[in-house]
């Protein structure tokens, strides 16, 4: 009986341990995938910031490029050409500012 008791007393000893080294260990998992989490967003965060520069850029080129364009163009009349760079430049607009919002 004594031995019963003893071996019951290791046991719960072993699980008592187990069950801290267990919780340790999911707790550093836990600290680890809040570190990489925060690390890719800080990624996509620098990402999404250079492509909204870029974006940024392409739209100030091509709303000077309109805007020379227009200057080259009769009051009465309106090109194709003129529209569909607008067109572009809307579209650009559109996905700055959906970047922005993210």
């Amino acid at each position: 009986m004594l031995r019963y008791i003893h071996f019951a007393a290791f046991a719960v000893g072993v699980l008592i341990t187990v069950s801290m080294n267990s919780a340790r260990a999911q707790n550093i998992e836990t600290v680890a995938m809040k570190k990489m989490a925060n690390s890719q967003a800080q990624l996509a965060a620098t990402d999404r910031q250079k492509k909204m520069l870029a974006d940024a850029e392409e739209l100030l080129a091509k709303a000077q490029q309109l805007k020379v364009a227009v200057d080259q163009t009769r009051k009465d009349e309106l090109s194709i050409e003129v529209i569909r760079q607008a067109d572009e430049i809307e579209k650009l607009a559109k996905s700055v500012k959906n970047r922005m919002r993210q």
